[in-house]
């Protein structure tokens, strides 16, 4: 909408009796970001606003953080100039270490008006800005527009839909605070949108499909990792095995010179970050198996120990994936990864029918996980078997439908009643430890051996259902 257009009549709503002038304030936002817009091209907004209740740094991520939010605000503190060091790290994996500085300037005239009912209640609050834009960089010409905001207070969903109803007769239309920077520094460039994967296309776009949903997941969990919210470090991991499987199963697809480097940097990623999830794990398993004990002195003790431990194992490891996600290495790796994905190196089987080449790779992996069975018998090794070949059947699945997802199940089903298994030991690691701790501090381990044989019970049982796990698998398998 133009800067001179005035709002439109609210009174014309049904329940809206009269529209009051409530509040006005002028507010200055600087926004930061990259030379390259990095921020801005994630879907992330850096900015710096001062009038009005609420002045500071503001940082938008595209997700949302363990408060429920998408946004960060920090203070801005007396003369502050430059963004706070905690709010920059959040966005490291994006701006790479290259510097921010101011992109544009928005200057806003906010006024605001309540809508009221007949009665007096205040139904929804009316915000609109008249804003001036300038770009931060030399020769760049001033922009004026009008927007509108409302937020509902006594009113219904149902005023919140006509007031839309009424703004888009006006040619108003939805609009974010990325679209608002945008609108002053140009738009980023469009992100690449492939064309459906079909049987009868090229094998490479499926996987091609596959590597931009993992590298995406990788770099939206990035943040979450950053400040320890649950699920943060999990999902990098998964993402990183994920990807690591593609490029395996689907290898003559690619040039390997080009990918057999990356997935060695995501299996060091994912190792690397691997123990603060396994902490994490461990913990959970062993309070639940503790919570079926008879209450005595000795479980008390037990759980003590366990959440001293966790605590303890916790800050260690958080400390040590900051220093993974900050490192120069895991940067780097980024940057591979998003030139994987913007120019994947297909080779000529990559241009073949899907029909005729995918399904001959699967195969292969197929025949591995039965190797792993027949002849290794390390459970270890037969779980990171069958989960290769259930994400090869899921990168399948939009595809091939049905086809991929019995078998895909059932990998999946293989995979997590060894995973059970090999948290088991990992568990038992852990209470052996804490034993040892606990004699020599004086402290009973009697309940910590209980567990610990609990778990070894529970391991035969686990074992058996992986062995029924995988019949099921076999039965089905292409």
């Amino acid at each position: 909408m133009t800067d001179d257009h005035p709002a439109p009549d609210l009174t014309e709503l049904d329940g809206v009796h009269a529209v009051e002038r409530a509040d006005s304030v002028e507010l200055d936002t600087t926004y930061f970001d990259t030379p390259s817009h990095a921020l801005l091209r994630a879907s992330a907004t850096l900015c710096r606003r001062t009038g009005g209740d609420d002045e500071g740094w503001r940082l938008t991520l595209p997700l949302e953080l363990p408060d429920g939010g998408a946004e960060l605000r920090a203070p801005a503190g007396v003369g502050a100039q430059h963004p706070p060091d905690h709010v920059l790290d959040l966005v490291l994996g994006w701006t790479r270490g290259i510097a921010v500085a101011p992109v544009a300037r928005i200057q806003t005239r906010r006024t605001s008006w309540r809508l009221t009912a007949t009665d007096g209640r205040t139904l929804a609050e009316l915000v609109g800005d008249r804003i001036l834009a300038r770009p931060a960089q030399l020769g760049g010409e001033p922009v004026r527009w009008r927007e509108w905001d409302v937020e509902l207070v006594d009113g219904d969903r149902d005023l919140l839909d006509d007031v839309e109803e009424l703004f888009a007769t006006e040619g108003v239309e939805r609009g974010e605070e990325r679209q608002r920077l945008a609108h002053v520094v140009g738009a980023p460039p469009a992100a690449v949108v492939l064309p459906r994967a079909r049987k009868k296309g090229p094998a490479g776009l499926h996987l091609h499909h596959w590597l931009v949903d993992q590298v995406h997941e990788l770099e939206l969990l990035d943040p979450l990792a950053r400040v320890g919210a649950e699920g943060g470090v999990h999902g990098m991991r998964k993402a990183c095995r994920r990807l690591r499987a593609a490029l395996a199963t689907y290898r003559p697809l690619v040039d390997r010179d080009r990918t057999d480097p990356i997935r060695e940097e995501l299996r060091w990623l994912a190792r690397s970050l691997g123990p603060a999830r396994d902490g994490e794990v461990v913990l959970e398993r062993l309070l639940d198996l503790l919570a079926s004990e008879v209450p005595e002195p000795g479980v008390e003790t037990a759980r003590r120990l366990l959440e001293r431990k966790a605590a303890d194992v916790a800050a260690h490891e958080h400390a040590q994936v900051l220093a993974v996600l900050r490192s120069r290495r895991y940067l780097d790796l980024r940057t591979a990864l998003e030139q994987l994905v913007a120019e994947p190196p297909w080779t000529r089987r990559a241009e073949k029918r899907a029909d005729h080449v995918l399904p001959g790779l699967v195969h292969a992996d197929g025949k591995r996980v039965r190797h792993r069975v027949r002849r290794d018998r390390d459970p270890h090794e037969v779980r990171k078997a069958a989960k290769r070949l259930r994400y090869a059947y899921e990168l399948l699945e939009p595809a091939w439908g049905k086809q991929a997802t019995r078998p895909r199940e059932a990998a999946e089903l293989m995979t997590e009643v060894l995973g059970d298994r090999q948290d088991g030991v990992a568990a038992r690691e852990w209470l052996v430890t804490l034993a040892s701790e606990a004699l020599r501090t004086g402290d009973s381990a009697f309940t910590l051996g209980r567990l610990h044989a609990l778990e070894e019970v529970r391991e035969a049982s686990q074992l058996k259902a992986g062995r029924r796990a995988w019949r099921k698998l076999n039965s089905v398998r292409w």
